[in-house]
């Protein structure tokens, strides 16, 4: 039961809260190369601990906004000021802040959304909105797809609240500097003020203001980081509509996002996410949630370049989109939408989820060579250390993880010297190394029940966990 003066909307911040702290302490490491390329190593040039030379091309080019680096090398810094150097430690950080600004943004829209909400379904909206399983598991992600859909949120808030169009644009001006494909959000939301609200074209020119406003400091922020006059969303904008940047990149069929959709948001929920569209674009097809997702998924149809990272800006718009399809259902077909058999449908999505959220918490961010870095730091803190991955690229653990000097390699097979101290092996677990008595198991990736789930579910070609192993002679028979 909510405490006593409570309302359920505020008590269900204690627990969010609570899980969001958790999905940041396990999500150890990046989901992708962009979270650490385009940012954590970008933080760490700006702090002169990176060379030029290993700086992504996106750099170089002047592609990407530095306005998150520079919010991580300013974190770095103050922890740094604090005695706090461990490179696990640091990101931690940042993902706990993400996790403040997912409990801040998502808090104002539920409270926003609330009122619109059937009230028999308003409590089952803000669970949704905070337990939704790939909510909190995405909103600790220091990157720009996160913090993107959340700062578009923030916006959106502000838009339901009917507050000044500056800090509207504004908003919307900040998700577009951290993930410039993010514009596509607030192209959908004009778009239904337009066409659907007929919003005076005066509140849209405030809203435009905001934006520019907002956007020069992000022009003199991008400028000051890359010593010279630089406007990162005209570089991109450039790069993509000639294809230098796309090239790079394999070319996937249109439908691709839509099967990312279902797999990995958990088939029954990622179905119930389609059938929800369905619905919803079937009933009641000028709600503002639908003018929202469908440009954006129609613009990312036509690019070649599809991933599912691509998807992470409309995490938080999920549960609107189920509790609204819900709300149209339970409008048109009250009493069928009340039945003991209606009820029974949702027993096996909670079921799904819960166990989802269980095993998105629990299980370290991409393939987990983070957490076997962190292994290796807790067993042998600043010695360096040599690493030989039996593997490709996807297994490189970057330097900033590990202890300076160390060294790794990709090689097909395991090769002794004696001037390898604190010689160690990755490598994937159906590789067998348990069986060479010289390579001790110091780490898997995952825990052992979530890597069963996962390879059970199909998840990563079927999850074939990494293991850390630890040389013990030169006898090498493998």
């Amino acid at each position: 039961m909510p405490f006593p003066g409570m309302t359920f909307r505020r008590w269900c911040l204690l627990p969010a809260a609570a899980v969001l702290a958790l999905a940041a302490w396990f999500g150890t490491g990046y989901s992708s190369e962009d979270e650490f390329q385009h940012v954590i190593l970008l933080a760490e040039q700006l702090r002169g601990h990176a060379d030029a030379a290993s700086l992504p091309i996106d750099y170089h080019q002047g592609w990407r906004s530095m306005t998150l680096p520079l919010i991580a090398a300013g974190v770095f810094e103050a922890a740094g000021l604090s005695g706090v150097t461990s490179p696990f430690t640091l990101t931690l950080l940042l993902r706990l802040l993400t996790a403040a600004l997912a409990l801040w943004a998502v808090g104002g829209f539920v409270r926003a959304v609330l009122p619109s909400v059937r009230e028999e379904n308003r409590q089952a909206f803000i669970l949704l909105s905070w337990f939704l399983w790939f909510v909190p598991v995405l909103h600790v992600r220091f990157s720009g797809e996160a913090w993107s859909g959340m700062l578009f949120l923030r916006g959106l808030t502000l838009l339901l609240d009917a507050r000044r169009p500056e800090a509207i644009g504004a908003w919307w001006a900040a998700a577009l500097l951290v993930r410039p494909a993010a514009a596509i959000l607030p192209f959908g939301a004009l778009l239904w003020l337009l066409v659907v609200r007929h919003e005076p074209w005066k509140r849209i020119g405030g809203m435009a203001i905001g934006a520019l406003a907002f956007l020069a400091v992000g022009i003199a922020a991008d400028s000051l980081a890359y010593g010279r006059i630089t406007f990162t969303l005209w570089n991109y904008a450039s790069a993509a509509l000639t294809g230098e940047e796309a090239h790079r990149f394999t070319a996937l069929p249109w439908h691709q996002h839509l099967l990312f959709g279902l797999k990995y948001a958990a088939l029954p929920i990622g179905a119930a996410l389609l059938a929800a569209a369905a619905a919803l674009l079937a009933l009641k097809p000028r709600h503002p949630v639908l003018w929202l997702l469908l440009p954006f998924l129609l613009a990312h149809s036509l690019l070649p370049n599809k991933e599912p990272r691509f998807l992470i800006p409309l995490a938080p718009l999920m549960p609107w989109l189920l509790m609204a399809a819900w709300d149209a259902l339970c409008e048109r077909w009250p009493a069928a939408m009340r039945s003991a058999g209606a009820m029974r449908i949702l027993f096996p999505f909670a079921a799904v989820n819960v166990l989802a959220l269980a095993v998105g918490i629990a299980t370290p961010a991409g393939n987990g060579r983070i957490k076997l870095a962190e292994a290796i730091h807790e067993r042998y803190g600043s010695e360096a250390v040599h690493i030989d991955h039996l593997g490709d690229w996807r297994q490189w653990i970057p330097p900033f993880y590990l202890a300076p000097r160390s060294t790794e390699a990709f090689v097909e097979r395991i090769v002794p010297s004696k001037e390898k101290r604190n010689h160690l092996v990755i490598a994937r677990e159906s590789q067998g190394l348990d069986r060479v008595q010289s390579l001790k198991r110091m780490a898997v990736a995952a825990p052992p029940w979530t890597h069963r789930f996962l390879a059970w579910y199909g998840l990563e070609d079927g999850h074939d966990p990494l293991v850390l192993y630890r040389l013990t002679t030169e006898n090498i028979g493998h």
